[in-house]
C-alpha cells in the first residue's frame, strides 16, 4: 500500500513537472505571461516632451565578437535606438545614460556607456546634452545615482525612463521610491503583437528563455520590495 502511494505521488510529481515544463516553453503560454508583465508601448508621436530621457544600459553591446571594442550593438539595443529617435523627434532635450562596468570580457577598454554615448554623438546628439552615471551596477543603483544627477542638473524637470519593456516595472518602482516623478517609455518588446497560431502550441527554447526573463523580473521585484529598494 505504501509503495503504491509513493508510486502514485511520484507519477503525479512527474506529470506536474512535465506540464509546467511544457507551459513554460510553449509560446502561447509564454507570450500570455510576457504580455501580462510587459509595460505597454506608447505612440511616440502623441508623447509629451521631457527635459531628460534616462537610458538604462545592460546588454546594449554584443561583446561576443572577434573585436569586442568595436561598436557592436546587441539584440537588446532597441532602447538605444529608441532614445536616439526620441531625441530626434524632439521628445527629450537631454539624455542621461546610467549603468556601470559589468562586462565579462576583461579586455574591454570601454564601458557600455562610452559606446552608447559614442553611438549617440555619431548620430547627431551634442555631447553637452549627454550625461552619464558610470557607477551603477544594478537597477537600484541606477535610480540612486540618476536621482542625484537629476536633482543637481535638472531639478523639478520632467523625466522619461527608457528601458526594456519586461524590466520597466522594477525600474519604475526603484525610481519612484527615490521620489522621482518619471514617465515610462518601453522598448525591446518580447511578445508578438498577433493572434495565437498553431505553431504557438509547439514548445521552443525561445519561449522558455522569455519565460525565464519574466520570472527573473517578478522575483527581482519581490526581492527589491523586501529590501526596500522599490
Amino acid at each position: 500500500m505504501i509503495i503504491c502511494k509513493n508510486r502514485t505521488k511520484a507519477q503525479l510529481i512527474g506529470f506536474l513537472t512535465l506540464l509546467l515544463t511544457y507551459l513554460f516553453s510553449a509560446p502561447f503560454a509564454s507570450n500570455a505571461l510576457v504580455k501580462y508583465w510587459e509595460t505597454p508601448q506608447k505612440n511616440i508621436h502623441t508623447l509629451a516632451n521631457y527635459d531628460v530621457g534616462i537610458l538604462l544600459t545592460g546588454g546594449l553591446m554584443n561583446e561576443s565578437t572577434q573585436y569586442p571594442n568595436n561598436l557592436n550593438l546587441s539584440n537588446s539595443a532597441d532602447r538605444l535606438w529608441q532614445t536616439l529617435y526620441l531625441y530626434k523627434e524632439g521628445k527629450i532635450k537631454n539624455i542621461l545614460i546610467s549603468g556601470g562596468y559589468v562586462s565579462l570580457i576583461k579586455n574591454m577598454k570601454k564601458t557600455e556607456i562610452h559606446y552608447a554615448k559614442e553611438f549617440l554623438i555619431k548620430n547627431g546628439v551634442p555631447s553637452e546634452q549627454i550625461f552619464s552615471d558610470t557607477k551603477a551596477r544594478n537597477t537600484n543603483e541606477n535610480a540612486i545615482n540618476s536621482s542625484k544627477i537629476l536633482n543637481e542638473k535638472f531639478k523639478d524637470g520632467s523625466y522619461l525612463l527608457i528601458t526594456s519593456s519586461f524590466h520597466m516595472k522594477r525600474a519604475m518602482a526603484c525610481f519612484k521610491k527615490r521620489g522621482n516623478n518619471v514617465s515610462s517609455f518601453s522598448s525591446d518588446f518580447i511578445s508578438p503583437f498577433r493572434t495565437i497560431q498553431i505553431i504557438d502550441f509547439i514548445p521552443s527554447s525561445d519561449a522558455l528563455l522569455d519565460t525565464s526573463k519574466i520570472f527573473k523580473e517578478i522575483f527581482g521585484l519581490m526581492i527589491y520590495k523586501i529590501m526596500g529598494y522599490a
